[in-house]
């Protein structure tokens, strides 16, 4: 006699509606988990209602995935992952000088976030509650950039190319300067900044800007125009 599991099996979708109309692949759940975990933040998000959003049987991401625990890492490590890897060949390009490099680096660094804005959101979030998960934020991706610029910025600061070798200056002004408009979209609008992160354009734009007055200050010298 069949017992109860034989029943489930033959009724995969019990409570869940018309699923599997398309299996997303891994890159689309974990772009949409990624989506998740930055607007709910992890407590609030919902794994059952990822699945029902993606179409899926409710088994489906943790059969891929496991907890969501480990989902919020493989989404964290596939979205990190692409930004590493766009940043990788902006630092391969050549450049005149290494002050050039670094300005460059940081225009691409704002261009790849504000296409994965999510990313910014959930290093703000987890950035608020510690533990683990920020810690493995810091580690793997926030760490390696640290330790690149501090050799950098040491280097420029003897040479009298730079007025400060604090990375931490430089990261915050960068990720909570520049990154204001791509995470608080609602607030940037009010201030008049309101950007658009499909305009690759406004994106650039928002980048260069920055870079100026990053490294450059917001004061004009004598004789600037």
């Amino acid at each position: 006699m069949p017992g109860p599991d034989a029943t489930r099996r033959s009724d995969p979708h019990p409570d869940d509606g018309e699923v599997d109309r398309h299996s997303p692949s891994d890159a689309e759940l974990l772009d949409a988990a990624l989506a998740a975990f930055a607007e709910q933040g992890y407590s609030g998000t919902s794994v059952r209602r990822l699945a029902r959003e993606l179409g899926v049987h409710h088994n489906h991401i943790p059969q891929r995935f496991g907890s969501k625990e480990r989902l919020w890492y493989a989404a964290v490590d596939h979205g990190f992952g692409l930004v590493y890897r766009d940043l990788v060949k902006a630092f391969a390009e050549p450049f005149p000088d290494e002050l050039s490099r670094l300005k460059a680096l940081v225009v691409r660094f704002i261009e790849v976030n504000a296409q994965r804005p999510a990313l910014l959101r959930i290093v703000n979030s987890e950035a608020v509650i510690g533990g683990p998960r920020l810690e493995h934020l810091f580690r793997e991706y926030i760490e390696p950039v640290r330790r690149y610029g501090e050799a950098v910025l040491s280097k420029l600061e003897a040479r009298g190319e730079v007025r400060t070798s604090s990375v931490g200056i430089i990261y915050f002004l960068m990720a909570s300067g520049a990154g204001g408009p791509i995470v608080f979209p609602g607030l940037a609008e009010r201030f008049g900044v309101g950007l658009d992160p499909s305009d690759p354009e406004a994106v650039h734009r928002l980048a260069v800007e920055t870079v100026d007055v990053l490294f450059g200050g917001i004061s004009r010298a004598p004789g600037d125009q």
